[in-house]
């Protein structure tokens, strides 16, 4: 099992915006999730803006990472008294990963208020099984594929296959409820938005 916060550290690697960081096999579907590996990214956007949170991130995924150093430039777009905004590049050597483009702020500038929407009307994740739980009770061999991302989060599902690999597509949604382990939020807001 991983540990988010661990797992997304970042170091300096120079006085010029440059980072690098290790890509954790913790993360694993088929290669480093993408999820993770952005989160990286924010975490370098975190250290080079030195404001209080992110706001938001938009990123581009290029090319699927090796569990590998990674080499992370940081260029600073623009500033203001209460935001910043960089442009984050993620590399493997020569090999173009993560281009994304992420804003700061600090306390004190404009407030949004948000309409949240009602959550969804569903079971409660105290009355279902959890994914856990349900593979175990598969006969050996089948269900999904054994992969470690899933070892980082409390996963409740909301609906379940015992056959695996369905006999077809299937409509691209999936509900659970989920948390991370071992630590479920973050006091860092950088590191809490990953």
């Amino acid at each position: 099992m991983g540990d988010l916060e661990v797992d997304t550290r970042v170091e300096p690697a120079g006085d010029d915006g440059r980072y690098r960081a290790k890509l954790s096999r913790d993360w694993a579907i088929w290669g480093p999730n993408g999820g993770y590996v952005v989160a990286v990214a924010l975490r370098a956007a975190g250290l080079a803006l030195g404001r209080e949170r992110p706001a938001s991130i938009v990123a581009h995924i290029l090319g699927v990472a090796a569990f590998d150093d990674v080499d992370l430039e940081v260029a600073l777009l623009r500033t203001s008294r209460f935001a910043s905004s960089a442009r984050v590049t993620m590399r493997q050597g020569d090999r173009p990963i993560v281009e994304a483009l992420v804003w700061g702020l600090d306390p004190g500038g404009a407030v949004l208020e948000h309409d949240m929407a009602p959550p969804p009307d569903v079971a409660a994740h105290d009355t279902l099984p959890s994914r856990a739980e349900r593979l175990a009770d598969l006969p050996e061999g089948e269900g999904p594929p054994p992969f470690s991302f899933f070892d980082n989060l409390d996963m409740v599902p909301l609906d379940w296959r015992d056959n695996w690999p369905p006999p077809g597509p299937l409509d691209p949604v999936t509900r659970s409820w989920l948390r991370f382990r071992p630590t479920p939020r973050f006091d860092d807001p950088w590191v809490d938005a990953c």
